[in-house]
Formats: structure tokens, sequence, C-alpha cells
């Protein structure tokens, strides 16, 4: 029987395609014997429970079943690993960072966002971005932008929560309050920030400003993402949030050609150092204005999320915690109304409780182990080969609970552990994993120390559950992101 050219190049793709697919799975053959849960799903594997907004459980049974590097199947059953084994992060995160990226699939999904930036590249694209970025996020350059944070939280305290409370307590919506805060108050928004104010913050108004409300409706949208008209709805967001973008950095760009801003001496809020830092980079490594445009979203963008979702939880936990929220607010009230970055960080208890929260809340290579791991096969690894190409999900969450590093009252929330050095074994343990982690120095001790020492904040009788929709949790009431509390006025004026 006579077979036909176009038949013989078909049977070679089918043959190509399997033998790929061949190669890929026994590229994988090194993770077999982790151990983990079976697949829920011949397509999906494990991934529908993992990334479930109420996936609590599941996260919960992956930390206390399994050891701490666990596989996990994605699609069509190709392993993943979800890691919280501390020795394996601190190899992850810094001594062989180099080895690991962002996955295709969120390096696509952060370009769609925010357009080329540091998280939508890896390699040598990676290395500009950072080269540009970092020294706009130095120590020095936080502790000159304190005293603007100051200004900002004082402005949020008598325009959006003072106001409502002249006959008494009231139950607001902190959910709101402090996002809208975050986005003056953060080191990379605002004035402070980009040197463009979202938010004016008039008693009783929402924000006026195009981007201030994009980049909030950016959040709701990803809760409910899937409906195409939701999905159009996002990317007509993300198109606003471009063109408001470049709007500001062609506008700082014509004021540095016209003379009226000295890069030399005027550059003191983050859209200023980035762009000083793209005039005088090397030759090769400065940035386009698409790219700077990226990059600057991408920078609001975590600022707006991580910022306001860190504080939302603060304050929900102060509503748990009274005697907790009395203790804190009593060492606010016995310290300067208007502290410095060292002073900031001189508070016990504030600094305890910030950390607390955030601990109980966010190449082909080998990887190494703090301990044996059993396999399926009852033999004990101490290293893990992990082939190129395999995703690795970062679990800090869950380092945060393990009970091999903080003891047996890891789920407990105890501020006092980290003072007086306790928690400092524990930390050593874990070290370079927090410096990798996007948590804000001296934003959110501001937050709290300039409310604490007017508001007491307390429950009210609606259930707020927590939930997943993408990176970060977020407090959801009915099905819409709210966090109401009770908010009392007291007499430290």
């Amino acid at each position: 029987m006579a077979v036909s050219l176009s038949q013989y190049g078909l049977v070679a793709l089918v043959a190509c395609a399997v033998w790929s697919i061949f190669r890929r799975f026994a590229a994988f053959g090194t993770l077999r014997n982790i151990p983990g849960p079976p697949s829920y799903s011949i397509l999906t594997g494990n991934l529908s429970a993992l990334f479930d907004p109420d996936g609590w459980e599941f996260h919960k049974t992956l930390e206390e079943h399994y050891g701490q590097v666990v596989k996990l199947l994605g699609l069509l059953g190709t392993p993943h690993l979800f890691v919280f084994d501390p020795t394996a992060l601190h190899s992850i995160l810094v001594q062989d960072a180099d080895a690991y990226e962002e996955t295709r699939v969120y390096q696509s999904l952060y370009g769609l966002l925010w357009g080329p930036g540091l998280f939508a590249c890896g390699g040598e694209d990676h290395y500009r971005y950072r080269k540009i970025s970092m020294p706009a996020f130095s120590t020095t350059k936080i502790r000159e932008m304190i005293p603007i944070f100051y200004e900002v939280v004082e402005k949020a305290r008598d325009n959006l929560i003072s106001p409502h409370l002249t006959n008494g307590p009231k139950t607001l919506d902190l959910s709101s309050i402090l996002n809208r805060t975050s986005l003056e108050i953060i080191g990379i928004i605002g004035r402070a920030g980009i040197g463009y104010s979202f938010d004016p913050m008039i008693p009783g108004e929402a924000p006026h400003d195009k981007y201030a409300n994009t980049i909030k409706e950016l959040l709701r949208s990803i809760v409910d993402i899937i409906p195409w008209k939701t999905l159009h709805r996002a990317k007509d967001i993300v198109d606003e949030m471009h063109s408001t973008t470049l709007d500001l950095i062609l506008s700082k760009k014509a004021a540095v050609a016209r003379g009226q801003l000295d890069m030399a001496h005027d550059a003191n809020d983050i859209m200023s150092l980035l762009l000083k830092g793209n005039l005088t980079a090397d030759e090769g490594l400065s940035l386009t204005d698409e790219e700077l445009v990226g990059q600057t979203g991408m920078i609001i963008s975590a600022a707006a999320d991580t910022t306001s979702s860190a504080l939302a939880r603060m304050f929900h936990v102060l509503a748990l915690f009274p005697d907790v929220q009395k203790k804190l607010r009593a060492e606010i009230v016995e310290s300067s109304e208007h502290m410095d970055f060292d002073q900031l960080g001189s508070l016990p208890y504030l600094d305890g409780y910030v950390h607390e929260v955030l601990r109980l809340t966010l190449k082909d290579t080998v990887l190494p182990l703090s301990e044996p791991l059993t396999g399926i096969n009852g033999k004990a690894m101490t290293s893990i080969p992990v082939p190129k190409g395999t995703t690795v999900y970062i679990v800090v969450g869950a380092a945060n609970h393990n009970r091999r590093i903080w003891g047996g009252d890891a789920l407990e929330f105890k501020p006092e552990r980290w003072q007086n050095g306790k928690a400092g074994d524990q930390m050593e343990k874990i070290s370079g994993i927090y410096g990798n982690t996007m948590t804000f120095i001296g934003g959110e001790q501001i937050v709290l120390s300039v409310f604490l020492r007017h508001f007491k904040f307390s429950l009210v009788d609606q259930s707020v559950s927590w939930k997943i929709p993408g990176i970060i949790a977020v407090p959801i009431v009915e099905g819409k992101i709210h966090l109401p509390l009770s908010v009392e006025n007291l007499e430290y004026y």
C-alpha cells in the first residue's frame, strides 16, 4: 500500500511529540520517590486543590502528613515540588537562586498585567531590572521617607476614620481604609513613591484618581477572573494602568529636560530614583520607556496588594486578641509620637507583633535538606536532584508554621517569642528567607503606631474569612473584599 509524503510527515510529527513527552517525564524520574498526595484529576492533578481560594485545609494536610518537601502533580501528571524545608528554601532563594526562575506561566501573567519588568523575565533581563531598581529601596532612602509616611497616615487618621466617630464607635471597612492608605504611604507609591498623589483622602469621598480606582479594581477582578466579561474588564483596567503610568514617566522625563528636576539632588521619590538609575546605567543595562512602565506598574501593584493585605491581617488580629492590642497600645503611647527609622525598630513588642503576624499568615540542581526525607521506597534522602524545568513552590507560610523550627507552639499567636532574642535561633534556621519576601520595613509599624495611639478596634457580628484567590490572602465577607471592624476613638490626642 502506497504511503503519501504527508502521511510520513504526520507519523514523524506524532513520533517526535511522543518522544518529547517521554523524555520530559523520564527527566522527572528522580522525583518519583518523593511522597505526596494522590492525583485528584488526570488532567489537572492536585492543582485545583492547591489553588482553591478555600484551600487552607489542603495546605495544612501537605504540611502535616508528608515531609518538608512534598511531590504534587500538575497538568497531565507532571511532578511539582511543594517546599518548606528551611535548608532547601535557603538554597532556592539565596545559595542557588540563579538556578530558579519564575515559571513561564507566571512571567506571562506578570507581563500581561504590568508589561516587561522584574517578575516578567529571567536571566540577563532580570539582572538589568534589579540593577536599576534596587538603589531606590536602600535603607538610606527608606529613612528619608519616614516623615512623609507619618504625614500620609495621619491624614488617613484625620480624614478617613475620625470624621465617622463623632457620635461614638462605628463599624468601618478597614480593608478599604488600609488600601487607600497603602497607596499613599508605601515607599514606592504616593509622593514618597513616584512623585504623584493618588488619593487626596477627602472625608466621605472615594478616590477620584483613575489609577487609584483601577489598581483597586484589579484585585477584585482577580477574585472572580474566570468569567469572560470579568476578564475583559481586567484587560481594560490593565490598559488604564499602563496609560497612566506612561503619562507619569513622560511628565517626569519632561521635567528633567526642562531643568525643573535635578536628578543629582531632587531624586527623592521612587520614580525619580528609577529614572536616575536608568540615566546613569552602563551601556546595555538601561531600560526603555515601555520597560520603565512595566517596572513601575509592578512596584505599584505589589505595594497596593501586599502591604494592604498585611495591614488588614494585622488589624484583624488586633481585634481577635484584645489583650495584645492593649499591651501594644501601651508601648506605643509611651513612645514618641513621631519616631524615626531606628526608634520604630527599637519597640520590642511592636516589632514582635509585626513579625508574628507575618510568620503565621505569607538549571538542573540538587536541593539540600535540613533533615532526611523518607521516600516512598522507605529509604532516607538527604538531598533531591531537581531536574531542569521542575515547578517548585516556595511555601514560606508552611515554613512559618513548621514545628521543627518554631517548636510545639508554632501555630499559637505569641508576639513574645520575638522578644529578648528568643526567636534568634529559629531565624538562623531560615536565614535569607525573610530577606526575599516582599514586606515593607517601617510602613506597617507607622500605621500601627498612629492608629493604635488614637483608636480601639473590635470585632463585629460579621464573619470574616480569609481566601487565597491568587498569591495574596484577602478578607472576604459575603463574597466581597471587606474587613468590618468596630472602631472607637480614644482620648490620647
